[in-house]
């Protein structure tokens, strides 16, 4: 008999980046009260958890929140999201038992200071490609298509659906490397970002299938129209850009063996 050397074969992480407050608030809003119990939301938002830890089996998971404070986006520009409706006061108070009850469940939530959700999943799923796992992000925010990848794949929970990649070229007519260049041309009204005045989503398409980026349309020798109107007004161009594209290198002080699941769903 040959002697050989047991090895412990570990597997690729597949981690679950929720995106907690666009869980929880469809939930809260999906009430037909005008103040839900908090108790009654926590407790759905939960089952709805554990049919996502269920039905995508991942070794990792984590729910990320944001503290709704000031953001870098806010310092860059001050109409950032400025024409939202604030986050319910009940809600906000009630999300350390929410998170609480996520617990049970064996999955911690997780926020940073001064970063929204989306950089902080962003840059986790960026980690996690890094080393050869697989991210699934649960989420309705189209920002996260911008992520779309081998190794990314971005679900609707409430629908039951995956956004393909597929699905996104042929609903925004871009690449999905193009994604952050086409909202910074048309601009983002969910986040009350304006974009280049007399650029719609028709135009902001039509320059991408000519140019690859938006840093190419703005070193262009070319007298078309348009390209001469995103030229003229490169600075909030650039800016809109910036807003759009989600960080991938946030300091986040945490390690991903902080997030692995134990128990049996």
């Amino acid at each position: 008999m040959t002697g050989t050397s047991a090895q412990t074969v570990h597997s690729p992480a597949r981690v679950l980046l929720v995106d907690g407050f666009n869980l929880v608030r469809r939930i809260y809003e999906a009430r037909p009260d005008d103040a839900p119990n908090i108790e009654d939301v926590g407790e759905a938002a939960t089952k709805s958890l554990q049919r996502a830890l269920r039905a995508h089996r991942p070794s990792h998971g984590v729910v990320v929140f944001e503290d709704h404070d000031r953001t870098w986006r806010h310092l860059l520009y001050a109409d950032y999201k400025g024409d939202r409706k604030p986050t319910p006061a009940p809600l906000l108070q009630g999300i350390p038992a929410i998170t609480e009850q996520f617990e049970t469940l064996g999955i911690l939530a997780f926020s940073l200071p001064n970063y929204e959700a989306d950089d902080v999943i962003a840059t986790l799923t960026a980690g996690i490609k890094r080393a050869g796992g697989e991210a699934l992000i649960l989420s309705t925010d189209k920002s996260y298509l911008q992520m779309l990848g081998p190794g990314v794949r971005v679900f609707n929970h409430f629908n039951q659906t995956e956004y393909l990649a597929a699905d996104v070229v042929d609903r925004y007519d871009v690449k999905i490397a193009q994604l952050t260049d086409y909202w910074a041309l048309m601009g983002d009204s969910s986040n009350n970002i304006k974009g280049v005045p007399k650029i719609g989503k028709k135009s902001a398409a039509e320059l991408l299938h000519r140019y690859d980026g938006l840093t190419e349309i703005l070193s262009a020798e070319d007298e078309d129209a348009k390209v001469r109107r995103v030229q003229a007004d490169a600075p909030l161009a650039s800016r809109c850009k910036q807003l759009v594209t989600l960080k991938q290198d946030v300091e986040l002080g945490i390690n991903l063996k902080t997030f692995r699941l134990s128990l049996d769903i």
